[in-house]
């Protein structure tokens, strides 16, 4: 009987010491991060992306409509020559302005070269000098010359051409699904290449469309006075589709699309560590800005501005200053 006690001591002490070295080894393995782990969530930390963000903003916004147009000078005069002949001096220059009814070529025929006619004009009896001069029908600038002093021209040749600068305006291509937005006496901006910014009024509608690309032409005459500009030069012209309206906005960088540009979205954040996806529909764009149709945005939400690019759905990120 006692050999059975002194047996069953030494098993349970046997088995105390087996539940004490199972209980080091777990606080050995979780009473503290080793080196190695501290480096790998130290490593973890630095995976996040860093992020500005911002929230929406209510602007004044203008649903715009963006065209091309081209200088046009639409009264110009082709100048030619009346007669065969020689083309005598002065011949004018590019850019000379002229008078209405002022001479802008002289030709001298052939006859009158040979038989010298132009230096016998002192004899009364003699009417007929052979020297043509051919004027300007309308005051304008000289804008081509396509015949030099001593040229011989004939009967019909184009010499140049007079362009009414008054009438200088643009032509403007509307695509017919768009000509609901275009109007006669409608107020417009065009922008220059150079950035200058000049304001414009739709004059008239011509009465035919382009039938290879279905659209039709306007003319817009500019307001205020317009620098020196040649034909042919393309602007950009802008038209007011509605009346400005206040719409929440965000930058445009804040605005993420596929590469259809079918499918936007923004990052928001949930806490300071975690940005989550939300489709959003966008309206127009003004300033650098776009108009965010839905969902509706609290202004306390914190939207992504920077760093967004490439974020998936639901991630880590950091926030920067």
């Amino acid at each position: 009987m006692n050999e059975l006690l002194l047996y069953f001591f030494r098993a349970h002490s046997a088995l105390r010491g087996v539940g004490l070295a199972v209980t080091l080894l777990l606080f050995t393995q979780c009473g503290g991060a080793s080196p190695a782990d501290e480096a790998v969530a130290e490593e973890e930390v630095h995976a996040r992306a860093a992020v500005t963000v911002g929230r929406v903003q209510p602007d004044t916004v203008t649903d715009v409509l963006h065209l091309s147009a081209v200088t046009a000078y639409p009264a110009k005069d082709v100048l030619r020559a009346t007669t065969t002949g020689y083309l005598i001096a002065p011949v004018p220059v590019l850019g000379q302005r002229v008078g209405a009814g002022q001479t802008v070529f002289t030709l001298q025929t052939k006859e009158s070269r040979t038989l010298h006619l132009d230096k016998l004009t002192g004899d009364p009896r003699l009417h007929f000098s052979g020297i043509i001069r051919i004027p300007s029908p309308r005051a304008g600038v000289i804008a081509t010359v396509d015949k030099l002093a001593g040229d011989y021209v004939q009967d019909g040749e184009q010499l140049g051409t007079v362009y009414d600068q008054t009438r200088f305006g643009f032509q403007l291509d509307v695509p017919v699904t768009q000509l609901r937005y275009v109007r006669t006496g409608q107020h417009c901006r065009i922008t220059l290449p150079d950035g200058r910014v000049l304001e414009g009024v739709v004059a008239e509608a011509l009465p035919a469309a382009d039938v290879s690309i279905q659209t039709q032409r306007y003319t817009i005459r500019p307001v205020g006075k317009v620098p020196q500009l040649p034909e042919n030069l393309a602007v950009t012209v802008d038209l007011d589709k509605t009346a400005p309206q206040v719409a929440n906005t965000l930058p445009r960088e804040a605005v993420l699309t596929d590469e259809t540009q079918t499918n936007f979205w923004v990052m928001r954040l949930l806490n300071d560590s975690t940005a989550v996806k939300v489709p959003v529909k966008t309206g127009p764009e003004q300033n650098g800005r776009v108009v965010v149709l839905s969902p509706k945005f609290s202004p306390h939400d914190r939207i992504v501005l920077t760093g967004n690019y490439g974020l998936e759905d639901t991630a880590a990120v950091k926030l920067t200053r």
